[in-house]
């Protein structure tokens, strides 16, 4: 994990269409995700709106957890469990307070104060780099959809996923 990321730096600025082209790229590493449309998210209120959303669909949220738990197989094929929490807590521990920090310095740009909103934004960049490092310690690389999620808040984004079928990106 990398503290030169831009983490939230491009929250709320249009897609460019090399953006576009690199989430689909994304999607299509992903199993259910490739049809989904893209849209960009403007504004922390509506990125807010959509993460609170109660007709959430949970189907991508389920095959994420099924390969995390597949990748979590193979990871300890390779290497001890032990070792593994260990590595993977040293990561998120290292990483947490940055990320926390980062979305709240996005968010008060925005005059935006709500620590719900920032704690959720910090919380899903979190998860993002704990998926990727359980991907490269199973093996998998670059072109993973983990590790291709992840980039994109190491770039500045919040991929917030899918909804209504589109998959959102603030």
């Amino acid at each position: 994990m990398t503290t030169s990321a831009a983490w939230f730096a491009c929250v709320g600025l249009p897609l460019a269409g090399a953006d576009v082209v690199e989430i689909r790229e994304m999607l299509g590493a992903s199993s259910g995700s490739a049809r989904a449309g893209v849209r960009g998210v403007a504004t922390w209120q509506e990125a807010g709106e959509i993460i609170r959303a109660a007709d959430w669909d949970t189907a991508s949220w389920d095959r994420d957890e099924d390969e995390r738990q597949r990748l979590w197989q193979l990871a300890a094929e390779r290497h001890e469990e032990t070792a593994l929490l260990q590595q993977l807590t040293a990561m998120t521990d290292a990483l947490a307070d940055e990320l926390h920090g980062a979305a709240a310095v996005a968010a008060a740009r925005e005059r935006i104060a709500d620590p719900g909103l920032v704690r959720a934004a910090a919380g899903a960049a979190l998860l993002a780099a704990h998926h990727s490092a359980v991907a490269r310690l199973a093996g998998e690389g670059a072109a993973h959809f983990f590790s291709r999620r992840f980039a994109l808040f190491e770039g500045g984004r919040w991929p917030l996923g899918e909804y209504r079928g589109e998959f959102l990106v603030f």
